[in-house]
């Protein structure tokens, strides 16, 4: 379902711009829409559909998608969160540890400071020699 008559380029737009509401929404794409329209502008609302029992929507500027996240929604007089389909995420390269500490460890220190959300891969050094190919660094 498309709103907002299907102005503009959907083309541009990337999963940064799409916002997931209720995982077990009992309301419809267009009550929801609605809704998001009032606290951004329903012109912002390009695309909504339901997708695994929630209600996913794309709007016009990822600036819109970070107003729903911290207001959230009020639908048929309930209050609904509003979650972003992208989760920021920061990429860590570590240097000069060596093999004998292992990534299980690197892991579970580094989970004190935040969510691990991909495995650890051992970077190799780049060796030109083909007998030195199998070589790793000291970065994961």
């Amino acid at each position: 379902m498309v709103l907002g008559g299907g102005s503009g380029d959907l083309s541009r737009l990337t999963q940064r711009h799409g916002v997931k509401v209720g995982a077990r929404s009992l309301y419809t794409v267009e009550e929801v829409a609605l809704a998001v329209g009032e606290v951004i502008g329903h012109g912002a609302v390009k695309s909504a559909a339901r997708m695994n029992r929630a209600v996913v929507l794309f709007v016009e500027k990822v600036k819109q998608v970070n107003r729903l996240v911290e207001a959230g929604i009020s639908v048929g007089g309930r209050f609904e969160t509003v979650l972003p389909l992208s989760q920021p995420a920061t990429k860590v390269t570590l240097s000069n540890f060596p093999p004998f500490i292992t990534d299980e460890f690197l892991c579970w220190e580094l989970s004190r400071h935040g969510k691990i959300v991909s495995p650890m891969r051992k970077v190799m050094s780049g060796c030109k020699s083909p007998l030195l190919k199998y070589v790793v660094s000291h970065r994961r």
